[in-house]
């Protein structure tokens, strides 16, 4: 079949898209832009901007000689009024509305579970609305309403296998919240298996099994085998409501007041289905349980991925708070007569201790506020030049009870292994 993927650069849309040319289809991929590097003479691509698609004729010369139309298009979070509206319900509206007129023969749309037109949240009740949209025509089509949704490379399931490597968590409704975890695999094969004959108008694509969050956790961490249980406990809602005002005011927070609501109110199973219709589709193949999504080779980036930014926080406070002490807290007689004993002239050493502090001061503001990979190697090549002039002009602060000079050589290891794990350019 020529199939359409509507939100192909998507965690949904790519694997599906991948799935669909493994069996043969001829699927083409959409989206706003072109992933990057796209190779020419490689499968077709179509940059659609979604959002501007909001009447039939819009969509007329894209569904030229299309047999099927599968829509993965979904945002979590508005960035602009409006784009719920716009992107759950105006333009899939008039997809199917162009759909219909061109005779396109099949239309699976992915909704969300929970879906309602009176839901809590703006996100639930869009996504109601585009499902009442495709009702309205008589189009084969399906609804797929997925549940949480795990894969290695989605950026969801990175945050929760970070969190299942930390020691002790808190969260709120992490035991009053319903889950359903589906592996993306299982989540493709199902939607392949919908381009047959006779599929289901609705399907509530779930695990094998509903779960709190915490017991999620729980699987993802001994997926990982990274030790014992960790206890999790329970963020009050009025608390977790303000913390979730205050992540919101970052773009690409994940908690916003929003997602706490759907977690809250997963707790009366609107997140939770029968898996009986899912495994039906998958011809006998078990689903994958969550306790199996995770494996030990993934251990050591969950925990890079809170480490690096601990790591970058506490580096930054260290040159911030050496320069605070060497300027304002420690006697200038005492740093200036270190200086001399390094050579540098009695002169010199006000403007040399300024210096030193405005630098400290400098990394500590950078690593906080604009992280650059150069920054590692520069603090590697201050840290050993401080470290090796010392040793030779001032050899007794080996033997300092406190380390002054011992500690140099963890931080420098530090130093090292972050700069040799950032990926940036």
């Amino acid at each position: 079949m020529r199939i359409l993927v509507l939100g192909a650069t998507g965690l949904i849309g790519r694997h599906l898209l991948a799935a669909l040319r493994a069996v043969g289809h001829a699927a083409i991929g959409a989206s706003r832009k072109a992933p990057a590097g796209l190779a020419e003479g490689a499968p077709a691509w179509c940059e659609l901007d979604f959002g501007t698609l909001t009447s039939p004729e819009a969509w007329l010369p894209h569904l030229a000689h299309v047999d099927a139309v599968i829509n993965c298009v979904g945002i979590l979070r508005e960035h602009r009024p409006g784009d719920y509206e716009r992107l759950h319900h105006l333009a899939p509206a008039a997809l199917f509305a162009a759909c219909e007129r061109t005779g396109v023969r099949r239309v699976i749309h992915l909704s969300a579970l929970g879906s309602t037109e009176d839901a809590p949240t703006a996100y639930w009740r869009s996504k109601a609305a585009g499902e009442r949209a495709l009702e309205r025509h008589a189009l084969d089509s399906t609804i797929v309403r997925p549940s949480l949704v795990y894969s290695e490379d989605g950026a969801s399931s990175k945050l929760f296998l970070a969190l299942a490597t930390l020691p002790a968590l808190a969260l709120p409704a992490a035991h009053s919240s319903r889950v359903q975890p589906v592996h993306i695999g299982d989540l493709c094969a199902a939607l392949l298996a919908l381009l047959a004959p006779a599929a289901p108008r609705e399907l509530a694509a779930v695990g094998p099994r509903a779960m709190s969050m915490a017991a999620y956790l729980a699987c993802l961490r001994g997926g990982m085998a990274a030790g014992a249980a960790m206890p999790v406990l329970e963020v009050s809602m009025p608390l977790a409501r303000l913390a979730a005002r205050v992540a919101a005011l970052h773009p690409s927070s994940a908690l916003t007041p929003d997602s706490l609501a759907m977690l809250a109110a997963s707790a009366d199973g609107c997140n939770t289905a029968t898996p009986a219709p899912m495994q039906a589709l998958l011809a006998g193949r078990p689903l994958r349980d969550p306790a199996s999504f995770a494996a030990p080779a993934q251990k050591p980036a969950a925990v890079l991925s809170w480490a690096m930014p601990l790591a970058t926080i506490a580096m930054a406070v260290l040159w911030l708070w050496t320069a605070y002490v060497s300027w304002f807290a420690w006697p200038h007689a005492g740093s200036t007569g270190w200086l001399a004993a390094c050579g540098i002239p009695a002169a010199w050493g006000e403007a040399t201790l300024a210096a030193a502090s405005l630098l400290d001061a400098s990394i500590g503001c950078a690593l906080l506020l604009r992280p650059r990979r150069w920054l590692w190697p520069l603090q590697l090549a201050l840290v050993g030049g401080y470290t090796v002039a010392m040793s030779f002009c001032l050899p007794e602060f080996w033997l300092h009870p406190f380390g002054p000079l011992s500690k140099n050589l963890p931080i420098l290891a530090l130093l090292l292994a972050m700069w040799r794990l950032d990926e940036r350019k």
